[in-house]
């Protein structure tokens, strides 16, 4: 379910932030993701960290959309 509030105030923060670097370094499109990562959902460790490898599967199709 798309939150339009919330997708606002990510937008905001993100011109914010794209003021602070280069162009190149810039953030030019996102995605908000429906679930939160998590241990249960397998994508991070018991001291939570990123686990890459599983985030990358699990996303896959999302990852190709930014870069289509």
């Amino acid at each position: 379910m798309r939150d339009p509030a919330l997708e606002t105030e990510i937008r905001r923060g993100v011109v914010a932030a794209n003021t602070l670097v280069s162009q190149a370094e810039s953030i030019r499109t996102f995605r908000i993701l429906a679930h939160p990562f998590s241990e249960e959902h397998g994508l991070l460790t018991p001291s939570l960290k990123l686990k890459r490898k599983a985030i990358e599967r699990a996303y896959a199709a999302e990852v190709a959309a930014l870069y289509s």
